[in-house]
């Protein structure tokens, strides 16, 4: 691991130590905690918390608590908790809870419970619980989860979505930007300014400027008038 800039980790024996212009440590050393604001260069990263503001690029992250800003290009990463933002390329993420706004470019998310995500994403399959999807545009390949909200980036998380009132209550935006997501296995959805191939679901809200070809749902449905489904089969 090479760190340019400045650097305080806890060792795996609770020294701290501390890096100050050009340092290295070893892939192999498990960390308690890492902080570092600079540029970072890894093979592998083994720590209980990680904090890192600036460009890091290397290979794979272990971690209980992870929190990066900046750029970040990785293969993959495995931790509990995860926030990131700015510019965010990999392979791979596993977590508990993740929370990423920018740039997004990731083949596979796999999330214990909730995703929340805002910015532009590349993603080939996206797995959780919930998922709460913030972007103007953008392209996912696959999501399967229990609960997912597909929105307009300028609308807040927050709040129980998915109640019997939420279509009438909704505040919808008249862009015509769109996000596209080729297939959709949820319990629930509730989606706006959505581009979608084929949803199967038990019920949907499907919002404002939505395009979806093909719609399986078992129990509520409803859409919005300037939305269209193109073929709806109940299940």
């Amino acid at each position: 691991m090479k760190i340019k800039g400045s650097g305080i980790y806890t060792d795996a024996n609770g020294k701290n130590q501390r890096i100050l212009g050009v340092g290295e440590l070893s892939d192999d050393e498990k960390l308690q905690e890492l902080k570092v604001s600079g540029n970072i260069s890894f093979d592998k990263i083994l720590c209980n918390e990680v904090r890192l503001s600036g460009k890091c690029k290397g290979g794979s992250i272990s971690a209980q608590d992870l929190k990066i800003s900046g750029g970040l290009s990785f293969d993959d990463i495995s931790c509990e908790e995860a926030d990131i933002s700015g510019k965010c390329e990999g392979k791979s993420i596993s977590a508990e809870n993740f929370s990423v706004s920018g740039k997004i470019e990731i083949d596979s998310l796999t999330i214990g419970q909730t995703l929340k995500l805002s910015g532009r994403p590349k993603i080939n399959s996206a797995t959780a619980n919930e998922i709460f999807l913030g972007a103007s545009d953008g392209f996912v390949g696959e999501i399967k989860c229990r609960n997912l909200k597909i929105f307009k980036d300028t609308v807040s998380f927050g709040g129980e979505i998915f109640g019997k009132n939420f279509f009438e209550n909704f505040l919808f935006n008249e862009s015509n930007s769109r996000i596209h997501v080729k297939k959709i296995e949820a319990e629930k959805i509730a989606l706006e300014n959505c581009a979608a191939d084929v949803i199967k679901c038990k019920d949907a809200f499907i919002g404002s400027n939505c395009a979806i070809e093909k719609l399986f749902v078992a129990g509520e449905c409803k859409v919005a008038a300037d939305s269209t489904v193109s073929e709806t089969i109940r299940i």
